[in-house]
């Protein structure tokens, strides 16, 4: 029966317990703490959904579809192929541009009802801005030229609007294409003009109205084009200027 000092050392010595030299008895193991299990690991699985582009596009074609199978019934083929085309090109603009469809729907169906305008009725939306030389359209002319400007210059907004973030380098070449498309405005109909007068006179008359169709169209690209560079040209330098600052 050794006394404390010498069982002290005789646990230091052999690396035991106290316990387990005097009683013979193993120290109880201290327990892990129990980890909580991980949670389960959920995985959702997300469709990837169809653009709204898309959708319109499926919905134009078969609108197409449905208004060419009615008016080919109706009216012929031809009717059903020359109504159903702003459906047909709406749904390819959706299908095909990736940026900006509706915009791109939009200028298509004025481009196709001025054409219509103006190769099936004669109504311009020059009309009021040179009543004189039109004297006999009545006043329901007018404020079709009126509705037709409206629209015209809706477009150009929304146009300038959607591309005003799209820099534009204030240099001299952008000066000078903006300064040749502001006259080409006023320049480009009036050279149309001439060429369908003199193509009338030489008796080629299938060409004059798709050239006179083309004369008010030019003039409205070419004020898009103005009024959007414009745009883009003073937010980019007004950029720079804060930049600078």
């Amino acid at each position: 029966m050794p006394d404390l000092e010498k069982l002290v050392k005789l646990s230091q010595l052999f690396g035991v317990s106290l316990d387990e030299l005097v009683l013979d008895r193993k120290p109880p193991c201290e327990e892990a703490p129990r980890e909580d299990p991980p949670p389960p690991v959920t995985v959702v699985v997300q469709r990837e959904r169809t653009p709204g582009r898309k959708v319109a596009g499926v919905i134009l074609l078969c609108m197409a579809f449905l208004v060419l199978l009615l008016l080919t019934a109706m009216g012929g083929l031809l009717t059903g192929l020359v109504l159903a085309l702003p459906f047909l090109l709406c749904a390819a603009i959706c299908f095909l541009a990736r940026r900006r469809s509706g915009l791109w729907c939009a200028w298509t169906m004025y481009y196709l009802a001025d054409v219509y305008l103006i190769c099936f009725t004669g109504l311009r939306w020059r009309f009021l801005f040179v009543p004189a030389t039109y004297a006999y359209y009545s006043g329901a002319h007018f404020i079709s030229a009126a509705v037709q400007i409206t629209f015209m210059l809706a477009l150009i907004a929304a146009t300038a609007r959607s591309f005003r973030n799209a820099p534009l380098p204030t240099a001299r070449r952008n000066k000078l294409l903006l300064l040749a498309g502001a006259a080409g405005v006023v320049v480009g109909p009036y050279l149309l003009s001439l060429l369908t007068t003199a193509l009338y006179r030489a008796g080629v008359h299938w060409a004059v109205t798709p050239l006179s169709a083309l004369q008010d169209l030019l003039a409205l690209y070419l004020a898009a084009a103005v009024v959007t560079g414009a745009v883009r040209m003073w937010r980019t330098r007004r950029t720079e200027k804060s930049e600078n600052q």
